[in-house]
């Protein structure tokens, strides 16, 4: 199922065509949007970003903010809400598995080649990701760019897609694999004491993100994870190798990387968004990373990158003009993301 436009539940026949479908298939939502609102609703797995500006999702009481720079997986009965307001449209993407799909990659991937033969159809165990934001990667992030540049071009191939989402998964399964890693590196004695304390890292990461534009300091990122400062520090400076106030700085850079080379924001303006105290603190950050002035970056806009020997391009035949359907075009409220 692919929806180009917010889900307009509210009205008739689209709704009750789409909960015949939903949650028994796939389902990738792809939205340019100026605003949009959701109430809280148990989802399906799924994995989440947007591009262009920021959309909130409401979880357990908490704001967490995902934008250009990061993704976001939830878990399979996750109930959470979330909102869009932005002055210009932001592109809001979701893909959501069906029901089984993600246990077929995890029992695959713990097989041998001889296993998989006598037992083709096994299901593994439903994998708990790490629901942080995370910043994007060379893992994840180039399959949920592919994915999306085939959406917007008006793709609507269900048994392409469902290939894309099976090798989605396996990247998604060997991040799991690195977060197990880094549960390794806590300092803690007990699995479960590790396994918290990796979690509320977590949230002291979702902070960062979701605040960088503002001044912030180590005892609030540490109370936003439920820690005292120097148990903080030590900690995330385990697992990250980096301390929260340098993972601070590095991703108020990546901000302002990005808001360079896709914005026509002065660089007063970019430095300001982004946290930093003036243009100076810019260029000097900008500098020391990239050997570059920031008005040099301008000009540097990256271009979309393929899987390398994974995925391939859908056949140009297949393409089409986007024609979002009436009843999509109804409304921008939804109660799905």
């Amino acid at each position: 199922m692919i929806l180009r436009q917010m889900p307009a539940i509210a009205h008739e026949p689209f709704r009750s065509w789409f909960y015949q479908r939903w949650g028994r298939e796939n389902c990738i939502v792809w939205a340019r949007t100026r605003s949009a609102r959701m109430p809280p609703f148990r989802q399906r797995l799924s994995i989440k970003a947007a591009w262009g500006g920021r959309e909130e999702y409401l979880i357990e009481g908490r704001r967490v903010a995902v934008e250009d720079e990061t993704f976001m997986v939830l878990n399979e009965g996750r109930t959470y809400g979330s909102q869009l307001h932005s002055a210009s449209p932001v592109t809001s993407f979701a893909i959501f598995f069906r029901p089984g799909m993600a246990e077929e990659v995890t029992g695959a991937r713990g097989l041998t080649e001889a296993r998989l033969l006598d037992d083709p159809a096994r299901s593994g165990r439903a994998v708990e990701f790490g629901e942080q934001l995370r910043s994007h990667d060379t893992l994840v992030s180039p399959v949920l760019r592919f994915i999306r540049h085939h959406v917007e071009a008006g793709l609507d191939d269900a048994a392409w897609y469902e290939e894309q989402l099976y090798f989605l998964l396996g990247r998604m399964q060997s991040l799991h694999g690195r977060d197990r890693a880094a549960c390794a590196r806590v300092p803690a004695a007990r699995p479960g004491t590790r396994g918290e304390l990796l979690r509320r890292l977590g949230l002291c990461i979702d902070f960062i993100h979701s605040n960088y534009a503002r001044a912030i300091d180590l005892a609030q990122m540490a109370a936003a994870a439920h820690l005292s400062p120097y148990h903080c520090l030590r900690a995330f400076r385990a697992v990250h190798h980096c301390t929260p106030v340098a993972y601070l700085r590095r991703h108020r850079l990546q901000v302002a990387v990005r808001m360079l080379q896709d914005t026509a924001l002065s660089v007063a303006e970019v430095a300001a968004r982004a946290g930093l105290d003036s243009r100076s603190t810019l260029f000097r950050h900008v500098r020391a990373a990239h050997d570059n002035s920031p008005s040099a970056l301008r000009a540097r806009r990256p271009g979309i990158t393929l899987p390398a020997g994974e995925l391939q391009p859908a056949p140009r035949t297949r393409l089409r003009a986007r024609t979002p359907g009436p009843s999509e075009s109804r409304s921008r409220r939804s109660s799905l993301r």
